[in-house]
């Protein structure tokens, strides 16, 4: 019985060492294996094996093990320490492992060498430290597209506020956060009326690098005028240069957008510059976008109907003679403007009340020919129209560039009746045509887009549409270029029209 015994003991020893021990060598094999197959970024021993298994942390950035850590308390004790570092400029925080590092559990029979001296160093070294802080997140309906970090979310605030100020009032900011209407303009002028950001913003709690932080409202100022455009173009002014000269220059920048481009220089669109002076004419790339609502009441003339010509056989041929003196008539119109980041991006009429009306006049001629002299009262070579560019705002400029406010390549009127003199094509006027009034008066159009919609010899009346604005030749942008010439010298259109009425 005894030997029998001993006999069934043998057979279940001999059992578990064919059948329990290797499978339990194969599982610690394998664990070990997972463990030494992954190499660390400080090495690391493993001093031993245990025959049970331990909880161990982790450390990992950018998904690469770090180190397996010995006393993840002493850790955090070591990194919070270090805080005093960065108390002075990041008060009220503290320190913590930056957005790329995570910690992960995993148990071991694995002994590891104490190395979290090492770790530190080497989140020190590779900056992998970082500092609680604001996240302010930009987004669309599309999702979030931009995010920085500010250390006092009330400097984000202010940068953005100084933002806003440079389209829309702070009047009407304090209006509008009030909720009060903003009544239409009673008198000639604009108004605004309403704005708002196309995108959204919100903000989160992170821990990142400290060199990733805005410490100073004016940085996160200049973020949001530029994001992370770093590029800037500077203009000296020379000699005789104008604010309106240099804005037609880089990119047809009114006087009051230079202006918002050099608050610490510019105080004022009137203000004179002088040589040596440098401004920064790089507009605006900002990653927000503000739309500003006005509405803008200005007065526009109504252009009579064509004289109308009467034969008196008193007069000898070639003669003319005015019976009724033409009046324009005057309307004012209201038009409500978008303007997106300080630029004008479209126009659309509300209403208009016509203050005068239009007189026709009469004309007494010796011919029937007489439908090519001019009436001497001029009207707007465009609708809506608006100057970019004034008779010598810089050197050598002897016209007027105009644009139409609400539309980018529209028609261009004869200002008054006359006779096509010139049409042609020239590499500083681009499409190009002069009219001759037949009373002393010539008026040339530059920069039309197309050849000019009439050919020499031709009559022309005035109002009528002979061509279309564009930016042929030297030009630095869709205008139309006009020019008066009296007698043959080149004078200011602004002498023959009511310019002083545009704002």
């Amino acid at each position: 019985m005894k030997r029998s015994l001993t006999i069934v003991l043998s057979f279940v020893l001999a059992l578990v060492i064919v059948l329990v021990i290797p499978a339990y060598m194969k599982q610690r094999t394998q664990i070990e294996a997972n463990i030494t197959n992954e190499i660390s970024l400080v090495p690391q021993e493993i001093l031993s094996y245990d025959k049970e298994e331990k909880l161990y942390h982790k450390i990992y950035s950018n998904g690469r093990l770090i180190a397996v850590v010995s006393d993840l308390d002493r850790l955090y004790q070591m990194i919070h320490e270090r805080y005093h570092e960065y108390e002075d400029t990041f008060p009220n925080s503290e320190l913590g492992l930056g957005d790329d590092v995570y910690l992960a559990e995993e148990l071991s029979y694995a002994n590891f060498a104490d190395v979290d001296d090492q770790i530190m160093n080497y989140l020190v070294e590779n900056n992998l430290l970082g500092i609680k802080t604001t996240a302010v997140e930009f987004s669309t309906s599309a999702g979030v597209y931009e995010i920085i970090y500010v250390r006092d979310y009330n400097d984000f605030t202010s940068a953005l506020e100084s933002f806003y100020t440079n389209f829309v009032s702070e009047e009407t900011m304090q209006k509008l956060r009030r909720g009060e209407n903003v009544p239409s303009p009673s008198e000639l002028g604009s108004v605004e009326t309403a704005v708002s950001m196309y995108e959204t913003i919100s903000t989160k709690e992170a821990i990142v690098s400290p060199d990733q932080i805005f410490t100073d409202p004016k940085e996160i100022y200049t973020f949001l005028c530029y994001g992370r455009n770093e590029e800037r173009e500077y203009y000296t002014v020379r000699e005789g240069d104008t604010l309106q000269g240099v804005g037609y220059y880089f990119s047809d920048m009114s006087p009051q957008q230079i202006v918002m481009l050099n608050p610490n220089v510019l105080s004022s669109e009137n203000q004179v510059i002088t040589p040596g002076m440098e401004l920064n004419v790089t507009y605006y790339t900002s990653p927000i976008t503000i739309e500003v609502t006005r509405e803008n009441l200005s007065q526009q003339f109504i252009v009579p109907e064509t004289p109308e010509y009467i034969e008196d056989e008193s007069l000898t041929i070639g003669q003319y003679e005015v019976r009724v003196e033409e009046e324009s008539g005057i309307k004012n119109v209201l038009y409500e403007e978008k303007w997106i980041n300080g630029v004008l991006d479209s126009g659309e009429l509300l209403s208009e009340n016509i203050i005068k009306q239009p007189k026709r006049g009469v004309i007494a001629v010796g011919t029937k020919q007489v439908t090519m002299i001019g009436t001497g009262n001029y009207i707007w070579p465009v609708d809506n129209p608006r100057i970019s560019c004034h008779f010598g705002c810089y050197a050598g400029h002897t016209g007027t560039d105009f644009t139409n406010r609400y539309e980018r390549y529209a028609a261009v009127y004869a200002v008054d009746s006359g006779i096509v003199d010139t049409v042609g094509y020239r590499y500083d006027m681009g499409n190009y045509l002069i009219i001759d009034h037949q009373n002393g008066v010539r008026t040339m159009y530059m920069h039309l887009n197309t050849a000019p919609y009439v050919r020499e010899g031709e009559s022309v009346t005035r109002g009528q549409v002979i061509g279309q604005m564009g930016n042929t030749g030297r030009s630095e942008g869709v205008h139309l270029h006009l020019t008066f010439e009296v007698n043959g010298v080149r004078v200011n259109a602004c002498n023959y029209l009511p310019c002083s009425i545009l704002n």
